[in-house]
């Protein structure tokens, strides 16, 4: 184990530290000594300015540097970083993160102590906390504060703090916005995963609408997304005794996703239009997200789905899309000579849609907007003559959306499942 700490310029007083956990106390002036035999490292890394390398505090007759070399000798490996600068410009601060950057090697375990620590310098090691954990792949294994002005005056006992956990909120705000902003909740999930038995039911929620949304799977979102707020209620006040401020950010989950859920999507007996509904949702929020791939998938699949709901047919049948789809063409197969070799069973009932309904639809398919044509063009990557622009793709897409949402304004779309 390596600890890095800071030494000051203050006089420093005598007190008895107690270990975080209570288990050790050490009378000592220096929060390195305690910290020695606290934890028993192997090298202790002291950041020096130069006057504190070289000049006693007043009233002292040796600096703090010359006195806690004295109190450790041979007792751990001590090693000095000096010329940290007196001043706290930018550069200074990033010369002090590549000094202690350059101490570390991946997989060491690691306590940092910001006890001593000067203006702006508990704030650099907060940032490499995160930085060391994620790049260099450091084991952190506490951010102390040996709190000397919470001293009890009566027996000169002075507690030490593990900031480490306040420390995780990072962690717990860089998972939840990157599953706000992207969907993916792998990060999300795998803290809850590891936080308590009671956070697991929320795990999987998330960890289902994540995969769900990379995967394409509406149902699965809409079904997980039903259960996320009875899993945020259960989880909150759970993880929220280490974390406070989680309670927030879950609300800002549950604001993002929660209104994808429906209990039973593919029930298009009892709530066809509350599924349809839900799905428009999904394909806008994979084009505000940029997944226009996505969108346009699912945004294809979305007007079969609507002629199955309105011939009251399963929208999960292989067939019954495939006769919506030749509804959307025409409603007939003909050969190369003109001769219909095929002709849609609900051809007659098609006919006798208003007719703004079946132009917009006619018009999304195979007509201005030709969205069969264009979501195979993403599909195939291009691989094809003549394949259209990103740019032209990504306009295409923002007009299909705002078709689909005129779509289900003509139809009367409601959500039924209230």
């Amino acid at each position: 184990m390596k600890i890095i700490s800071f030494l000051g310029f203050n006089q420093y007083i005598e007190t008895t530290y107690v270990h975080p956990q209570g288990t050790d106390k050490c009378l000592t002036p220096f929060f390195q000594e305690a910290l020695v035999q606290f934890y028993q490292p192997e090298t202790l890394y002291v950041l020096l300015t130069h006057t504190v390398e070289t000049k006693p505090p007043r009233n002292a007759t040796e600096p703090n540097w010359t006195v806690l070399k004295r109190l450790l000798e041979n007792r751990v490996q001590l090693k000095a970083i000096k010329n940290i600068p007196e001043r706290n410009t930018p550069e200074d601060i990033w010369w002090m993160f590549q000094q202690i950057d350059n101490c570390l090697e991946p997989g060491d375990r690691v306590i940092f102590d910001i006890t001593h620590s000067f203006r702006s310098v508990p704030i650099l090691a907060l940032i490499a906390v995160s930085y060391l954990r994620v790049v260099r792949q450091v084991i952190i294994e506490g951010l102390l504060y040996g709190a000397f002005e919470a001293k009890n005056p009566e027996n000169n006992e002075t507690p030490t703090f593990d900031l480490l956990p306040i420390v995780s909120l990072l962690d717990w705000t860089t998972a939840t916005d990157q599953f706000i902003k992207t969907g993916n909740g792998e990060s999300l999930a795998s803290l809850l995963h590891s936080s308590n038995p009671q956070t697991e039911k929320l795990a999987a929620s998330i960890d289902g609408i994540s995969k769900g949304l990379q995967l394409l799977r509406p149902m699965d979102v809409m079904q997980e997304a039903a259960m996320l707020p009875d899993h945020i209620a259960e989880a909150s006040p759970i993880v929220s005794q280490s974390v406070p401020p989680f309670t927030s950010l879950l609300a800002r989950v549950e604001k993002d996703y929660g209104n994808f859920g429906l209990e039973n999507p593919s029930d298009y007996i009892n709530h066809p239009q509350a599924s349809l509904l839900r799905q428009l949702k999904i394909i806008e929020w994979y084009a505000e997200k940029g997944q226009t791939v996505q969108a346009l998938s699912l945004a294809r699949e979305w007007l079969p789905s609507l002629l199955c709901y309105h011939f009251q047919l399963d929208s999960l049948d292989k067939k019954n899309r495939e006769e919506m789809e030749l509804l959307l063409t025409g409603g007939k197969v003909k050969d190369s000579e003109g001769n219909t070799i095929k002709e849609s069973v609900y051809l007659e009932q098609w006919s006798t849609l208003p007719k703004k309904q079946k132009s917009q639809l006619n018009r999304l398919w195979v007509g201005d907007f030709n969205l069969a044509n264009l979501r195979n063009d993403v599909l195939h990557a291009g691989f094809r003559k003549n394949p259209k622009p990103a740019q032209e793709i990504l306009e295409k897409t923002k007009s299909i959306i705002e078709e689909l949402k005129r779509v289900a304004q003509t139809w009367n779309l409601e959500d039924d499942s209230v």
